[in-house]
């Protein structure tokens, strides 16, 4: 059951990340343009919350599984235009990855406590 759970967290991030990484053409794409930001925060934030209420999942283990699933996001992105279209594209990979972690982990953190903040106000 554990495992299962860990599958659909991580993959509640991976759908956040592809939302809002794939639907830029790189080439178009500015990783610290604000949409950018705005779209992974809030998505990160609202999946972490609602991951941590459904699951009962440590926080910091909800968290971690949303920026891991948006950073693999990030990586198939990566290896799809890189095999697909222009293999230099992605000249700067390991900071495009880097980058999309420290987008996404601030948020997933703050989504995750939030909704423990609000399990224990229930209690």
């Amino acid at each position: 059951m554990k495992n299962k759970v860990i599958f659909w967290v991580t993959l509640i991030g991976i759908l956040i990340g592809a939302i809002s990484y794939w639907r830029i053409p790189y080439d178009e794409m500015n990783l610290s343009e604000i949409n950018l930001w705005l779209f992974v925060g809030a998505g990160t934030l609202i999946g972490s919350l609602f991951s941590t209420l459904l699951f009962n999942l440590k926080p910091w283990k909800v968290g971690l599984l949303i920026t891991l699933g948006v950073i693999l996001a990030v990586i198939i992105r990566i290896i799809y235009d890189v095999t697909f279209f222009d293999s230099t594209s992605h000249n700067l990979a390991p900071f495009e990855v880097i980058f999309s972690g420290l987008q996404s982990l601030p948020t997933a953190l703050i989504g995750a406590y939030l909704a423990k903040g609000v399990q224990n106000f229930k209690k």
